[in-house]
């Protein structure tokens, strides 16, 4: 009171409104100029709640620990202390009583909660999932974020699984970019490094990945089952990196290509200020590299090791992908290494028999075009600029920005109509495309050939009529009177006949 009052100049009303007290109060230590005594500050009394707080107080401690709907409402608790205890206050005294207490009480359980003070060099791990516009297609893809709470600064890597090799290449690409390894680092008990989950801080880990973690000298860390807030930094640098960095959807053609991008934006983003310390990122993060451990001379291989038996096909089948290999001999064992992004397979004497692609298959989802255009033709004026719309096919958007205005409106809304109809993005496209080559090409040419190319099965039906006499169903005409009627054609009626085909008269 006193500072707004002095430095921000604040008349005592409003000095008032803005603390939430009597304006006396605020007058009497707004202009107070004497702060030789300490300030006394007077305990409210509640002679009629007396004996009844620390039950209403368990009671209240007690309805923490169940879901909300099953708690006491204050009405309930005037009622069980009339009842039960021969309360005899107003149910007004019990009410306010028990609303001021909940904050009290809400506030006390988050003081339990100390914050963690993190060391320099100490990292968290996690997964995400975000979208790309991969080959103009949208499709579902995971990214590792690493984050150094310290410092605030975070690091992503896409990968199309969240496996142990994508786990560890994802590492180990981020341990490059660095320079070094993180001493301690946090995880979920993810099951690309667990196995199980034992006593208190007891880990089954898997092989790979212990072998990975005594390579690198790092202490791992797990969180409690449940206990996700253990690594609470990570948790929000997963929505931060995709909200700022993965949103609007990149438009991508390699995992080599994204992690990349996405390199270059966790270094510009080190530029920011850090939430509560006053400086930039990048300058803590010095701070954290010095804590950082060197880097093995030895890189470690990130691969998974399995056999296989070669079928009749000629064909070896692991984790649900299959993979050709033609060299191989039918009922042979091999051994394949699996890596992130291939596979290696080698005979019993260690010759590689096959270099190949991981089967991972990237999640398509579909664009909800039909959702889109409702809101384009609500909003035409803001279509052009949805975050979608730059994915639209090529000969749709053509067809929509090749008119005025109030056109491209109704162009809008006949696209809508074709898609409420059941046909999709791709046919109307391609039948678009057609139609361009027609300059008087209308909505009604431009649903007959949709409707040809959708339904190319469906034959014409027999016309069976009886009108036409036999003479004429059974005429054949002669071509050669057409001669007759222009002779200035000279040579040319034969080609002008070659050009006509009569299939009958009616």
């Amino acid at each position: 009171m006193k500072h707004l009052y002095e430095r921000e100049e604040c008349s005592i009303a409003e000095i008032s409104r803005r603390v939430g007290i009597n304006w006396r109060t605020a007058a009497k230590y707004a202009r107070k100029d004497d702060w030789n005594q300490p300030m006394q500050q007077t305990r409210r009394r509640q002679p009629v709640m007396g004996s009844f707080v620390d039950i209403v107080d368990t009671w209240l401690m007690e309805d923490m620990l169940k879901p909300r709907k099953e708690r006491r409402t204050a009405a309930t608790i005037y009622r069980q202390l009339r009842e039960q205890y021969g309360f005899k206050g107003a149910g007004r005294t019990v009410r306010a009583y028990v609303s001021r207490r909940k904050k009290e009480l809400r506030t006390e359980a988050q003081e339990k909660y100390l914050r963690l003070e993190h060391p320099p060099g100490q990292a968290q791990v996690d997964f995400g999932t975000s979208h790309v516009v991969w080959d103009g297609v949208l499709r579902e893809i995971k990214y590792l974020t690493f984050s150094f709470p310290y410092s605030n600064a975070g690091f992503c890597v896409p990968v199309p699984s969240e496996n142990t090799e994508c786990l560890l290449y994802a590492m180990i690409q981020v341990f490059e970019w660095i320079g070094g390894v993180p001493p301690e680092i946090w995880f979920d008990n993810l099951s690309a490094a667990v196995v199980g989950a034992g006593k208190g801080e007891q880990r089954e880990l898997t092989e790979t990945f212990r072998r990975f973690m005594l390579h690198y000298r790092f202490e791992a860390k797990f969180c409690n089952s449940g206990k996700g807030n253990e690594k609470g930094h990570v948790e929000n640098k997963v929505g931060y990196t995709r909200r700022n960095w993965l949103i609007p959807y990149p438009t991508v053609s390699s995992y080599e290509e994204l992690t990349a991008e996405l390199y270059r934006r966790a270094l510009e983003d080190m530029q920011r200020s850090h939430y509560e310390k006053g400086v930039t990122i990048a300058k803590l993060w010095e701070e954290d590299k010095k804590a950082l451990l060197p880097l093995p001379a030895t890189p470690f291989e990130p691969v998974r090791l399995e056999t296989a038996r070669v079928n009749k096909y000629v064909q070896v089948q692991c984790c649900g992908e299959v993979y050709p290999v033609p060299s191989a001999q039918v009922g042979e064992t091999v051994l394949l290494k699996l890596w992130w992004d291939c596979v290696e397979v080698f005979s019993s004497t260690q010759e590689r028999l096959a270099h190949l692609p991981r089967h991972y298959t990237l999640k398509t989802q579909p664009i909800d075009w039909k959702g889109y255009f409702r809101i384009f033709i609500r909003k035409p004026r803001g279509a052009r600029h949805a975050t979608m719309y730059r994915f639209l096919p090529e000969p749709v958007r053509q067809y929509l920005e090749a008119c005025d205005p109030e056109a491209y409106r109704e162009r809008l809304k006949f696209i809508h109509t074709l898609l409420e109809e059941g046909f999709i993005i791709e046919d109307i496209a391609r039948v678009l495309e057609e139609a361009a080559k027609y300059p008087a090409a209308d909505s009604a040419l431009i649903r007959h050939k949709l409707y040809r190319i959708t339904f190319p099965a469906a034959p014409l039906e027999a016309l069976n009529e009886t009108y036409t006499p036999d003479s004429v169903r059974r005429y054949t005409p002669e071509i050669n009177v057409y001669d007759r009627l222009v002779p200035q054609a000279g040579g040319k009626g034969g080609e002008l006949r070659d050009q006509v085909v009569v299939e009958g008269a009616v």
